[in-house]
């Protein structure tokens, strides 16, 4: 293959080291570069770089794609580089179908508005029929999109279930919303859209509603709760979780549905709530035989798993992409022996680890909360877009006040934050902390917060009113907020489970504004005391349903089952709890044969079980998380306290 053989030549990666370096050492305001700006350009011949970008840009490999963004973006940004070299460039990026980057590049002056006009006639032919071939029409609107959303729009078109599978801002939800837009414009439809958490249910529905409002689909009933009047409508848009997908079923059980959406579909391996997730699926698609179902997960390694769990009988197509939409960067920031506020700045590669530089702090970082937010600020340059990962509300908070300390020649915060202050003061509290720190740019973001107050931080963030967002890991859950650079010491999960690599790259993958920025910063303060280090090489997650991990164990199972699902165990296990009401509720409804790879004493247990619980089997379908033998224990406690009934009323 031509690409790979102009890949791997060894002038081509003498240069791309240089431009690399470049490119990476320019996005940090106050480094000292290790090699000087005029040693790194005198090594490129940009017209020979951008010939070979221009042959990556046509690969479908990840790092030939990679490689052509950087050296096209890189070209766009440097002042050395002549016109003809930038427009050049630009059409590089009109083969990797990244309008926002060429957009981008007009709006800071790179490239003039009229760029094309400027092309041989061959490129303008070429870009006349790329645009052709990477846009749809909704609503006699012309949307424009990009390689990967058009694969995903043609294999709409021609399945009944997809899975899609895409690194993060390759634009999986813009493609699956527009899908649910050409729909609504067809004809009446019901459709849900599946997220993991409360909080991405807010986002979702935000995006919906701006294209119901653009495309006038005023008719439309867009709800985020299983609402009893929504009968009353012809079309429906369902934002909900599994968990209120599942009393919508139960309110509404022969409710049409022709669309379900799964985003973050890779969840189906959560402990207890992918087997909830698994079992509603399965619910929807017996009802309703005719559904279309569509999968999005991001950059996994089988999304055709996905496919395999339900129970399809049309066509089907996994898609699995190696799109990508910015550049990433992942800096190693290690503190100098004897010179506490002197730092290493180095690229890690795949293959090679490239000096960039130094940082010097102001002041000594005597803490690890001081080191992430001294090192925030002095990478920044005090600039917007700077999202710092902690382990915990109260963490975010102390770091937040840090950061306060600091910063404290900031100018006064804008008028829309001064807005925030004030409303944080009267639903909050007068002294929670970020009426406190708001004042200086400076948020912090987490779960438990009021959800009026998180969405408003999140747009203020997003408009660089608000530079530095201190964030736990409500943003690994899905919340779309990227950033320019991410800063990320000893990672978790909370206080005590260390985020492994899948996990590091989904956080990862928010640095990088596509549209605002052309490259985005991954930097890791002292990756080598993390438990897990960082790995440069980026490794597809494999997903493994929740089901499988227990059936692959059900010795734990059929133990928790004989001693009567024990109230202790379950609080630890609710893994346990939910395949118990899940295989059970297949047994009771006849449908367990199904799962071949059940041992024998499992179905005898269910046997047993069946002939002692008196509970309507309307009652455990109800409540699929609840063990059916503690159901039934309740049951037979009520009954003993017939004569004290009134002690029973909540």
């Amino acid at each position: 293959m031509l690409a790979d053989k102009l890949f791997k030549l060894r002038s081509f990666q003498r240069q791309y080291e240089a431009l690399l370096t470049l490119s990476v050492s320019s996005s940090i305001p106050e480094l000292v570069w290790e090699n000087q700006k005029e040693n790194l350009v005198a090594v490129i011949d940009w017209n020979n770089i951008l010939g070979i970008a221009s042959a990556l840009s046509y690969s479908d490999q990840n790092e030939h794609l990679d490689a052509a963004l950087r050296i096209a973006q890189t070209a766009i940004s440097e002042d050395g580089t002549n016109t003809a070299q930038k427009e050049g460039a630009a059409v590089i990026l009109q083969s990797l179908t990244n309008k926002p980057a060429i957009k981008l590049a007009i709006e800071r002056g790179r490239i003039s508005q009229n760029f094309e006009e400027h092309l041989p006639l061959p490129l303008k032919l070429q870009k006349l029929r790329s645009d052709f071939e990477n846009s749809i029409t909704l609503g006699g609107q012309t949307v424009s999109l990009n390689k990967f959303q058009t694969r995903v729009h043609n294999s709409y078109l021609e399945n009944d279930a997809i899975s899609i599978s895409a690194p993060t801002s390759s634009g999986k939800s813009f493609i699956l919303c527009s899908i649910i837009i050409e729909e609504m414009l067809k004809a009446n439809r019901n459709i849900v859209y599946l997220v993991p958490t409360r909080a991405l249910i807010a986002q979702v529905e935000d995006d919906l509603r701006t294209l119901l409002d653009k495309y006038k689909l005023s008719t439309v009933n867009l709800t985020t709760v299983p609402q009893y009047d929504s009968l009353q409508y012809d079309s429906n848009i369902f934002v909900f979780t599994q968990e209120r997908l599942h009393w919508f079923l139960i309110e509404h059980k022969d409710f049409r549905l022709d669309i379900i959406i799964v985003d973050e579909a890779h969840k189906i391996e959560d402990p207890y709530r992918g087997i909830l997730l698994q079992q509603k699926l399965e619910e929807v698609i017996s009802a309703n035989p005719s559904v279309k179902v569509y999968f999005s997960s991001p950059f996994t390694s089988n999304p055709e798993l996905l496919l395999e769990s339900i129970s399809i009988s049309g066509k089907t197509e996994p898609i699995n992409t190696q799109f990508i939409a910015v550049n990433q960067n992942l800096i190693y920031c290690t503190q100098v022996p004897r010179k506490s506020n002197l730092w290493e700045l180095n690229l890690s590669l795949v293959d090679k680890v490239i000096k960039l530089g130094t940082l010097q702090m102001t002041d000594r970082p005597t803490t690890e909360l001081k080191k992430m937010a001294f090192m925030s600020v002095a990478f920044s340059g005090n600039t917007t877009g700077n999202i710092i990962y902690c382990n915990g509300a109260a963490q975010a908070e102390d770091i937040a006040l840090v950061l306060y300390d600091k910063l404290s020649g900031e100018p006064t915060a804008s008028e829309r934050v001064k807005l925030l202050i004030d409303l944080v003061k009267k639903t909050v509290h007068a002294d929670y902390r970020l009426a406190k720190v708001l004042e200086r740019k400076v948020a912090f973001h987490y779960g438990n917060m009021p959800l009026l107050i998180r969405q408003e931080i999140e747009n203020l963030f997003k408009d660089g009113e608000i530079k530095y967002l201190i964030c736990t890991s409500t943003l690994l859950e899905g919340v779309n907020l990227p950033a320019k650079s991410i800063f990320i010491r000893k990672p978790k999960r909370g206080s005590k489970t260390h985020l492994n690599q899948s996990d590091f790259w989904n956080l990862a993958g928010r640095a990088g504004r596509w549209g605002k920025e052309f490259s985005g910063n991954i930097v890791c303060i002292e990756p080598w005391d993390w438990q897990n280090p960082p790995n440069p090489e980026k490794k597809k997650q494999k997903i493994i349903r929740a089901l499988d991990i227990i059936e692959a164990k059900q010795a734990e199972l059929i133990e928790y089952i004989e001693a009567d699902t024990p109230r202790v165990i379950a609080e630890t296990r609710q893994d346990l709890e939910f395949a118990f009401g899940y295989y059970y509720a297949k047994f009771i409804h006849g449908n367990i044969t199904e799962h071949t790879n059940l041992e024998p004493r499992l179905i005898e247990l269910f046997t047993e079980i069946r002939d002692r619980i008196q509970l309507p089997n309307d009652i455990i379908t109800r409540n699929p998380g609840i063990s059916p033998l503690a159901q039934q224990d309740l049951l037979e406690y009520f009954r003993s306290k017939t004569a004290e009934a009134e002690t029973l009323i909540p």
